[in-house]
C-alpha cells in the first residue's frame, strides 16, 4: 500500500446496536432494532423491562411509532393481566442515531405462573425524505464513543436479545418472559417508559479523530493481509456466509469468490487504475475497529479478515470486479452508480433484506476471480481445477435460468475462455 500519513478517512457510522447485541438484528430498510427483556423471570406484581435498541440507518430524522402487545390469557386459557405505563409509544430519532427504548411491563392479579409469556412489539417509522444510507446493511464497525456510561453500557449488553419476528413480519418482533410461582406484596412502583439516546451524529467528529489517529497502525495491520494467509479462511467463510444466505456454492465458485475477496484484500485494489487500498471501505472498516479496541491488532490476519472486514471487503470486491472483467466482456455492465447499487444490494441480501439472486454469486465476483485465478493462487493448487469446476458448475446453473439470466453465462462461457488460454500461455499442465 502506498503510504500517505496526510490521507483523511470518511468512515460510514458505527454499528452500535450490534456492538450492544452481538450482532443480534432485524432489518427494516432505513431502520435495524432488537428486542429483548430484563430479566427473564420475574413474579406477579414484579415488573420486568422491554428493551428496544433502535437504530437509524439514514441521513434523515426518523418518527417511530412503538405499540405494545399482551397477552391476555396463558397456554392453559387462564387470565392473565400484564399492565404497561403505555402501549403507544412515539419516539423522533436523528439522522444516524441509536437509542434504547426501555418498557416496563408488570404481571397482576388473576395471572397464574407460567412460562413464555409473549410480548409484541409492533415497530413502524416514517422519515420526510428518501435520503442515504450512513451505515452498510450488515453493520460495520463497532463505536468507539458512546454518550452512556460503560456501567450502562455493560447492562444492556447482559440483555439477551432475539430477532424472532411473528407471522414474518419485521415490524412485530416478540420476546418472551416467565412468571414464578413465589408472589410478592404490590409495590407502589411509579413505572415509566423511557427512551436514552446511545449514540448521535455529534458523536461523529471525535469517531473521526479517533479513527485517524490509527490509519498509520491500519497500515501496518493491512501489510500482513496477504494471498499466502487470507485464501483458505476467506473460502471457508464465502461457502459458510452464502449457504446461510440460501445459495450454497459449488467449490469451483467458491474458490473464485475468495479468490476475487483475496485480492481485494491483497494488493488488488493499489494494482488497478482506479482505486486504492487507502480510499476502500474495507481500509475504513479495519481504522475504525483499530480504534474501537488496539488488541484487535493483536488478532491472526485470518480472523481479523473474517471477522471484521468480511462484509466491506464484498462490498470493494464488487466494484473491483465489474473493473477487471469489464475489458473482457461485450455485454454493458452499467455505470458507476449502477456498479454501486449492485455492491450495496449484495450487502441487503447478506443482511436478509432481499432475496437471494444468482447474480449475487456470479457477477462480478465469481468472474472477477476467474480473472484474477493465477494472480491469487496456492502453489499447491492447480490454477485448471477452478476453471474446470467453474465450466461444470456454470453449465448446470445455465440449464436451470431463462431471460435475461442467460446473460451471465454467456459471459462466463467467454471468461473461461479467456482463462483457458491464459494458463495455455503460461505452460501450465492440466493435471
Amino acid at each position: 500500500m502506498r503510504d500517505n500519513p496526510n490521507r483523511k478517512i470518511e468512515p460510514l457510522y458505527p454499528d452500535v446496536l450490534g456492538a450492544i447485541t452481538d450482532g443480534v438484528r432485524i432489518s427494516m430498510d432505513k431502520l435495524q432494532t432488537a428486542l429483548g427483556i430484563f430479566p427473564r423471570r420475574t413474579f406477579v406484581n414484579q415488573p420486568v423491562e422491554v428493551i428496544l435498541i433502535v437504530q437509524n440507518m439514514v441521513d434523515q430524522n426518523m418518527q417511530l411509532k412503538v405499540g405494545v402487545q399482551l397477552p391476555t390469557t396463558d397456554k392453559k386459557g387462564n387470565p392473565v393481566v400484564i399492565d404497561t405505563p403505555k402501549k403507544l409509544i412515539a419516539i423522533g430519532m436523528r439522522p444516524g442515531e441509536v437509542g434504547v427504548l426501555r418498557i416496563p411491563i408488570i404481571p397482576l392479579p388473576p395471572t397464574q405462573p407460567g412460562v413464555q409469556f409473549p410480548v409484541r412489539i409492533a415497530v413502524r417509522y416514517r422519515t420526510a425524505e428518501e435520503g442515504h444510507a450512513v451505515r452498510p446493511p450488515t453493520g460495520g464497525a463497532p463505536p468507539s464513543v458512546l454518550t452512556i456510561s460503560p456501567v450502562k453500557l455493560q447492562v444492556l449488553r447482559d440483555v439477551e436479545y432475539a430477532a424472532q419476528t411473528w407471522n414474518q413480519s419485521a415490524e412485530i418482533i416478540t420476546t418472551y418472559f416467565d412468571v414464578a410461582a413465589k408472589r410478592i406484596e404490590p409495590l407502589n412502583q411509579d413505572l415509566q417508559t423511557r427512551y436514552e439516546s446511545l449514540w448521535t451524529m455529534e458523536e461523529m467528529a471525535e469517531e473521526t479523530h479517533l479513527i485517524q489517529a490509527r490509519v498509520q497502525d491500519a497500515v501496518r495491520v493491512a501489510s500482513g493481509l496477504t494471498r499466502s494467509t487470507l485464501l483458505r479462511p476467506i473460502g471457508h467463510a464465502v461457502e459458510e456466509r452464502f449457504a446461510a444466505r440460501g445459495m450454497p456454492l459449488h467449490p469451483g465458485e467458491s474458490k473464485a469468490i475468495a479468490k476475487m475477496i483475496t485480492y481485494t484484500l491483497d494488493e488488488g485494489l493499489d494494482l488497478e487504475p482506479g482505486f486504492s487500498t487507502e480510499s476502500s471501505r474495507w481500509f475504513q472498516v479495519l481504522c475504525q475497529v483499530l480504534a474501537h479496541d488496539e488488541n484487535v491488532e493483536d488478532l491472526d490476519r485470518p480472523e481479523l479478515a473474517t471477522r471484521y472486514l468480511f462484509d466491506s471487503a464484498i462490498y470493494d470486491a464488487v466494484l473491483l470486479g465489474f473493473a477487471l472483467i469489464d475489458p473482457k466482456v461485450k455485454e454493458d455492465l452499467g455505470d458507476s452508480g449502477e456498479r454501486l447499487n449492485f455492491a450495496n444490494r449484495i450487502l441487503l441480501w447478506l443482511a436478509g433484506q432481499v432475496e437471494p439472486d444468482l447474480t449475487f454469486i456470479y457477477l462480478p465476483l465469481v468472474m472477477g476471480g476467474l480473472v484474477v485465478n493465477l494472480f491469487v493462487n496456492p502453489r499447491d493448487d492447480n490454477p485448471w481445477l477452478m476453471v474446470d469446476q467453474l465450466r461444470e458448475a456454470s453449465r448446470g446453473r445455465a440449464r436451470l435460468v431463462s431471460g435475461d439470466a442467460l446473460a451471465i453465462f454467456h459471459m462466463m462461457d467467454e471468461l473461461l475462455d479467456d482463462a483457458e488460454d491464459q494458463l495455455r500461455r503460461a505452460r501450465i499442465p492440466r493435471s
